[in-house]
């Protein structure tokens, strides 16, 4: 491949995890779908528009059933946001200190989200990302329309566009492995 011909990550996001590759079309970009037992994790970017100023963001989302209306939210400490958040909540600590400094944690069960950062893996994984904001949430791609009464989404999103697939790859384990705890939990089906 010459110099000149840029990579499509998604493309080869998907060749590498064999994974779905969708081309974009008008406003939406390409996108890797990944099946990972019963859920589809969709990987794209998308454009967020604030009045006539826009930005990339780079996003994953995953339509899940919840069974018990758990919701949460883990961000970067110093991460500014740029929507309002979808649901109060005071801060919670894990009990990990040097994890409850570097990251803000909100939910409306509190036994749930320590139960599900209790996890290790899963922490250590959360830790070896830049920049980490997850959630679980009603709106469809995260900033679209609200979903139909029942519907939520485990999404994250990050600025600028991910071109790294190594920071994919292990973006992609995370979700598996929040999708693995929290079915091991009875919070989704």
């Amino acid at each position: 491949m010459s110099q000149t011909q840029k990579i499509n990550i998604w493309q080869e996001f998907a060749k590498e995890t064999n994974g779905i590759f969708t081309e974009g079309y008008s406003w939406n970009s390409d996108s890797t779908t990944i099946e990972y037992k019963q859920w589809k994790i969709i990987f794209d970017n998308y454009t967020l528009w604030s009045g006539k100023y826009s930005t990339e963001m780079t996003r994953i989302v995953v339509p899940i059933v919840l069974s018990d209306n758990f919701k949460f939210e883990i961000y970067n400490e110093g991460f500014i946001r740029k929507i309002e958040k979808f649901f109060g909540g005071q801060d919670i600590e894990t009990g990990n200190s040097d994890f409850d400094k570097a990251f803000t944690i909100k939910s409306n069960n509190e036994f749930k989200i320590k139960t599900l950062l209790r996890n290790k893996k899963l922490r250590d994984l959360i830790r070896s990302q830049k920049i980490i904001n997850i959630q679980v949430c009603n709106n469809k791609g995260i900033w679209e329309e609200e979903l139909p009464k029942g519907e939520f989404e485990l999404s994250y999103f990050a600025d600028g566009e991910i071109d790294d697939i190594k920071t994919l790859k292990s973006l992609l384990l995370l979700f598996n492995l929040i999708l693995d705890q929290l079915f091991q939990m009875n919070s989704i089906q």
